[in-house]
């Protein structure tokens, strides 16, 4: 005889009625019942995190933090360069964290390990020794150590960075930071010293080569001009290009004057060739032709009158012949005497016009190598002011640095040193704790799914429902242990359907009687069977039978687990004899009836408990005492042993109207209860529906099942 645990049982609820349905929605109701029914499981889980995280801050070393303030300059220019630079946010950024790496360099950590002479520091010391894989020197891993201690933040709003170190003492966390502080602060003011002592000596040195270039320029010119004849250019040219002009127009002239002269001649020649030597300008203008042209004229005048008065062959006239042929003659030698004076004169200027256009011809080759000479000139000229303006502009450059680097100032300021630790930064207890909450938190909620989705145990009336595939018909509550103490005396869970008949408890097996009242096939031999032992059959066989005596009907409890059958245990009396011996010994049934001490109802019961090798439940004499409880009573309960355990459960179920199938909540493996209802239905045994028990408020439900809305309608039963 199995009853109910009276223990706080396992994870609960969530049932459907009828046939398995398709809920399967995860919403807030079902994630709080998942919670609820796991509410232990993840309060241990929790704590128990949370209790090894606060345990590991007590076994963990305290460590202190210190901090100092330092302000940079980002306006705070670089020697020797130009007061204007971006503004641009990027660039400012990008500046500050320039700045901040330099702080976390390895060359402010040694020096800082130097000044300090932390070499020996048993903190480092021990860290260093563990940073044997990522350093290959002690230096390099004394200052790993250091930089993993050391902290350094800046806000994004202004250009404070604060330097912080962690140590097992408060006084050397202080010593510490400030020391890095004001290795940065000197770090800033030597580089810009270096830098500037840099640019310097890189100055000076351009500046030299620039002079000695120049020079070499200057030269070179000066030489150029002195091969040349360029040494005197003016604004008016040079002197070559001083005599091109003049000796331009001087050939000019002299062409002209040839061209006169060619002229004069031609037309002299001409006039000669016409016998009109009188028209030639020279013979016009000669008075040697005037006077032998007057003494011509007077010598014909007188022919004239000779010929006229004595005739042309007077001796007189003769003579004056020979007198005008003389003059003709000396006409034409002097004629011919001025036209020679002209071609003379035409020659004379032809040879002034060579000479003129040799010597033009001359100048202008000379002319055209100075100006590619010049061209030359020019070009080093050009260079050698372009070297001296660079020349000037580094030496300004250089005059600029040097004064910067006398005007030296840092770039930036302790505003605030660091100060010894009251309280230790870590381990943060605080942190730790919440860490821990969170951290249990989410191991639970881990825990609870895994479990959930690795659990094959029916939990809820769909679980029943899909593994025996048979109507579900009502869910009984558990029970706590306070509500089955009454007058100081604990009570099994059946005697609560008694003592609270209006408690949801005694609702379920009201429920279970309808239905049995209610099926077409009117059953009135009942067997109330399970799979495994543990799951409530005991309970829900009594619970039935006391709601059915409680409503007026006349019922019977037989008692049909021989082995473990504790039924006796309801009844105040001992019996005399029980159900093995009326079916064995032939005795009568109705001597071994007991009365139960609650209500009226009669109790056959197995008067201890035997394992007997014959199979006494199979034989014609269980068969009648089922048809004379038949007619004696109106229904006849038989509580009967686990299907899957002993082979009576099947026979029982064979000689009962109906049976119902029992399953508790988050015991009961789904495959054993689809095993034993399958056996149920290999022997044609009737299964009027199932029974969930032991299913708390916490546990998993279905909207399918009335019990889900238990808290909805409290009111109209006990608690």
């Amino acid at each position: 005889m199995d009853f109910i645990s009276q223990s706080q049982p396992p994870a609960g609820y969530h049932g459907q009625s009828g046939l398995p349905g398709n809920d399967n929605e995860l919403g807030f109701r079902q994630l709080f019942d998942i919670i609820a029914r796991n509410a232990l499981l993840m309060v241990v889980i929790t704590l128990g995190v949370f209790v090894v995280a606060l345990g590991a801050t007590f076994l963990m070393n305290p460590s202190y933090f210190a901090a100092a303030a330092v302000k940079l300059d980002p306006a705070a220019r670089a020697v020797g360069a130009s007061e204007i630079r971006s503004v641009a946010p990027q660039a400012e950024q990008a500046r500050m964290d320039t700045e901040v790496q330099i702080i976390q360099s390895r060359q402010i950590a040694q020096q800082t390990i130097d000044t300090l002479g932390l070499e020996a520091d048993a903190e480092l010391l021990e860290e260093a020794a563990a940073e044997t894989k990522t350093a290959s020197s002690p230096e390099d891993r004394m200052v790993d150590a250091f930089l993993k201690r050391l902290d350094v933040q800046r806000n994004a709003d202004d250009y404070v960075v604060r330097i912080g170190y962690a140590s097992s003492q408060p006084a050397k966390a202080a010593q510490v930071a400030n020391a890095v502080a004001r290795a940065y602060v000197e770090h800033t003011v030597a580089d810009r010293n270096r830098t500037a002592s840099e640019q310097a000596r890189w100055l000076s040195g351009r500046l030299e080569t620039l002079g000695g270039e120049i020079q070499s320029d200057q030269a070179r010119i000066a030489q150029l001009r002195a091969r040349t004849g360029i040494a005197g250019t003016t604004a008016a040219g040079t002197v070559t290009d001083q005599q091109i002009g003049p000796l331009s127009m001087e050939l000019a002239q002299a062409e002209s004057e040839a061209a006169a002269a060619d002229a004069e001649l031609a037309a002299a020649k001409a006039q000669i060739s016409r016998g009109d030597i009188g028209s030639i300008t020279g013979v016009l203008n000669s008075p040697v032709i005037a006077d032998l042209r007057r003494q011509r004229a007077e010598a014909s005048q007188v022919e004239a009158e000779i010929s006229t008065r004595y005739g042309a062959k007077h001796p007189e006239h003769a003579r004056i012949e020979r007198q005008l042929a003389q003059l003709e003659a000396a006409l034409q030698s002097e004629a011919n005497r001025i036209v020679a004076g002209l071609q003379s004169r035409v020659n004379s200027a032809r040879a002034r016009v060579a000479s003129l256009r040799n010597s033009l011809g001359s100048i202008r080759g000379e002319q055209s190598a100075n100006a590619r000479a010049s061209a030359v000139a020019d070009t080093l000229t050009q260079q050698a002011g372009a070297k001296q303006d660079s020349y000037d502009q580094l030496a300004s450059r250089l005059e600029q640095v040097l004064q910067d680097q006398r005007d030296l100032m840092p770039t930036a300021t302790i505003i605030e040193e660091a100060v010894p630790p009251i309280r230790a930064s870590s381990p943060n207890r605080m942190l730790f704790s919440a860490l821990g909450i969170i951290l249990g938190l989410i191991v639970s909620f881990t825990t609870i799914f895994v479990k959930e989705v690795t659990n094959t145990r029916i939990v809820s009336s769909d679980d029943l429902a899909k593994a025996t595939m048979l109507p579900f018909i009502a869910t009984v509550p558990a029970l706590e242990r306070k509500q089955l103490v009454f007058e100081g005396q604990q009570v099994p869970p059946e005697d609560y359907v008694q003592r609270k008949p209006m408690s949801a408890f005694a609702e379920a097996f009201r429920t279970l009687r309808n239905d049995i009242m209610f099926s077409d096939t009117k059953p009135r031999v009942i067997s109330v069977v399970s799979s495994l032992p543990g799951e409530g059959k005991t309970t829900v066989a009594a619970g039935l039978a006391r709601i059915m005596a409680l409503s007026g009907d006349r019922v019977v409890l037989v008692d049909c687990d021989l082995r473990r059958g504790r039924l006796r245990e309801l009844a105040q009396a001992a019996p005399s004899h029980g159900l093995v011996e009326v079916l064995s010994k032939g005795l009568s049934w109705r001597e071994a009836l007991i009365k139960d001490g609650l209500c009226e109802l009669d109790i056959l019961p197995c008067k201890t408990q035997t394992f007997i090798p014959e199979d006494v439940l199979s034989k014609p004499t269980m068969m009648a005492l089922i048809e004379d409880l038949r007619r004696e009573y109106d229904f006849v309960v038989l509580d009967t042993p686990p299907a899957l355990a002993v082979a009576d459960s099947r026979t029982v179920a064979t000689l009962a109207d109906a049976s119902i199938f029992v399953a508790r909540s988050n015991q009961t493996p789904a495959s054993a209860a689809a095993l034993a209802t399958e056996q149920f239905s290999h022997d044609r045994s009737m299964v009027l529906g199932t029974v969930l028990t032991m299913a708390t408020n916490k546990a998993k439900r279905s909207k399918h099942d009335p019990y889900y809305y238990s808290n909805a309608y409290r009111g109209y039963v006990e608690a």
